[in-house]
């Protein structure tokens, strides 16, 4: 693992060139984040079975070292939906929500969420990504998005329930007691939704959720409501995120770290797929370069910044990131003066949410809730191809009906696998020159040289496909008997490993039987090196391998055509074959004569024989 001053402290390429024009860019975003930040994140600790609090520490220090330590400019780290209903599930298995215990849980799930990410980064894993379909993070979070909501239902309407990480029992056990409703609680939430609602529709530039929030807790102070059994959030820490290390000697470490691992992982893996994920999405519009493994390494510092101060794993929030993009956020500055203006709100603001009820923060996580179904961006994926389709529908209902963390290990495991099932078959089809131009065009009808396959192989040619590639070429040699040589096209051959090479020599083995050559066009040098370094391209003959197709044709016409099949061929596939047929080999160069072909002969008998 070799350390670079660039991983250590990145922030030094922006801080240098950093001016007062991008400051007051940087301070309207941080300010705008701030505002949406705050009802969000006390929101979203509601999901995570913690206290509202943990949930604006979450958004304070980890955001300021997300963005000094991350690639992007606009990305805002914190607590969200997705993260939050995760840790739940990791720790309702463990701990009851709202003990000192799965608060130490919680803490502790944060480093080790860190520490993975960190990890990975340092060992540049951030194009492992590529492999894994935009499709999962679609599927996972539309069946997150279904969770939060009914989950959200007996917060919404004054039920006291216990708490279930089952979909079906968290499902039954509200229909059972919706006639429990607590009528007020009931009206104050659904009128928080009424006026997010409202305000998106009629002034889209305010911050509905936030008005909301102080219209509803300023009714139930107003008029007491608490005191008529409306549930609320209670007085919030009038202080800083305290700093506070994991209380490891109070867990049981061993049990812990086995139950944690799991969640730690899932929760690692899909905070950098969302992270990367609206990275990505937001740099597409600035033309921002993004380091993948910067920003790997920028996670993993804000989850351990998460829990040496008080908070839970997050990732890069897709809401807060495009209000900083909206409202101008220029630098990663705008992320770190959003985090002090949340320090600032709960340093200053902490006793006003006493009265504030928990029936309004579950109101706004039903409209977030609704935000997180992307219709437009899964009508699209279902559309582009079965595989997308299915990944998609099988992570949504994995979400339902797993735990969430083994939900994402099986979003992602599916999108992998069908991955690799599309790279072990690589398109294989024979091809012949048009008589006109010249170019290479699909054989009509099967119809090919009597002589030589021509082949192109579009794909790589490695352990997970060389199976299939060689099946489908000794296939083509057994239906043609007669035929001695192949001429494999590698213009779109991009890989080849160990287990290719000895594909190719079991190939040329069974071509030398016949009496013929093997011949390939268009190898790439990277390609070409590997024949080299394994000894292959003097088995085959450096003669054998053209940079064109049109070269390794007349290469294998001077060197292994037989006069005597050229000449009872039925086809005209070449332009030279008339010639050819008259016996006219000159046509090939000054000089040339036919090939003697007897041991050729030979070698078709012993094909004869074999079948």
């Amino acid at each position: 693992m070799h350390l670079r001053m660039a991983d250590i402290i990145p922030f030094l390429s922006w801080i240098r060139t950093y001016s007062r024009s991008h400051f007051g860019a940087d301070l309207v975003g941080g300010l705008t984040v701030a505002v949406v930040a705050v009802p969000q994140c006390m929101a979203y600790a509601l999901i995570a079975g913690l206290p509202v609090q943990y949930g604006l520490y979450a958004a304070i220090v980890p955001a300021i070292v997300g963005s000094f330590w991350g690639s992007s400019a606009q990305l805002i780290t914190g607590p969200t939906t997705a993260i939050s209903l995760v840790v739940l599930s990791t720790l309702i298995q463990i701990a009851q929500p709202g003990s000192s215990h799965y608060l130490e849980l919680a803490f502790f799930l944060a480093l080790m969420v860190g520490v993975i990410q960190i990890v990975m980064g340092f060992a540049r894993l951030g194009s492992l990504l590529n492999f894994v379909s935009h499709s999962v993070i679609l599927g996972f979070t539309a069946g997150a998005a279904v969770l939060i909501g009914f989950k959200q239902i007996p917060n919404l309407l004054g039920l006291n329930l216990e708490r279930t990480s089952i979909f079906v029992e968290s499902l039954v056990q509200t229909a059972s007691h919706m006639h429990e409703t607590h009528i007020i609680t009931a009206a104050l939430g659904l009128g928080t939704v009424a006026i997010i609602v409202a305000l998106r529709k009629l002034r889209p530039s305010l911050p509905g959720t936030l008005i909301a929030l102080v219209v509803i807790g300023g009714v139930v102070a107003l008029f007491k409501l608490d005191a008529y059994g409306v549930a609320v959030v209670g007085a919030i820490p009038q202080s800083l995120p305290p700093f506070h290390f994991p209380n490891i000697h109070g867990l049981e470490i061993e049990v812990d770290i086995a139950d944690l691992a799991p969640g730690a992982l899932a929760i690692a893996i899909l905070g950098l797929m969302e992270a990367v994920s609206i990275a990505k999405s937001i740099a597409g519009q600035t033309h921002q370069r993004l380091n993948v493994n910067q920003e790997f390494i920028g996670q993993g510092l804000a989850n351990v910044a998460a829990s040496l101060f008080s908070g839970y794993p997050g990732s890069g929030s897709f809401t807060r990131s495009a209000v900083n993009f909206r409202s101008g956020g220029k630098t990663p500055m705008s992320g770190v003066l959003s985090g002090i203006t949340v320090a600032v709100v709960v340093l200053v603001a902490a006793p006003l949410a006493a009265k504030l009820p928990v029936t309004a923060l579950a109101g706004v996580l039903m409209v977030v809730a609704y935000d997180m179904i992307r219709k437009e961006d899964i009508k699209r994926a279902m559309r582009a191809t079965r595989g997308d389709g299915a990944v998609l529908l099988v992570t949504f209902l994995s979400t339902l009906f797993l735990h969430l963390e083994f939900a994402v290990y099986v979003g992602v495991l599916l999108s992998i696998g069908l991955h690799l099932a599309e790279t072990s078959h690589p398109r294989i089809h024979s091809v012949v020159p048009d008589l006109e131009t010249g170019r290479m065009v699909g054989s009509a009808y099967g119809k090919i040289c009597c002589q030589m396959d021509i082949v192109t192989i579009e794909g790589a040619v490695f352990f997970g496909s060389v199976t299939f590639v060689l099946e489908d070429l000794q296939r083509r040699l057994k239906n043609h008997p007669q035929m001695a040589n192949l001429l494999v096209r590698m213009h779109q051959t991009n890989i080849l490993d160990a287990s290719g090479i000895h594909a190719v020599e079991i190939l040329l083995e069974e071509i030398r039987e016949r009496d013929g050559g093997l011949y390939l066009a268009g190898v790439k040098p990277r390609i070409f090196q590997i024949f080299k370094n394994s000894g292959l391209l003097r088995e085959v003959g450096e003669s054998h391998f053209r940079t064109t197709t049109g070269s390794a044709i007349r290469q294998a016409m001077r060197e292994s055509f037989c006069p005597a099949i050229c000449a009872t061929c039925e086809y005209v596939v070449f332009v030279e074959c008339s010639e050819l047929k008259r016996g006219n080999w000159e046509v090939l160069g000054e000089g040339v004569r036919p090939r003697k072909c007897q041991s050729q002969e030979k070698g078709k008998q012993a094909v004869e024989n074999k079948r």
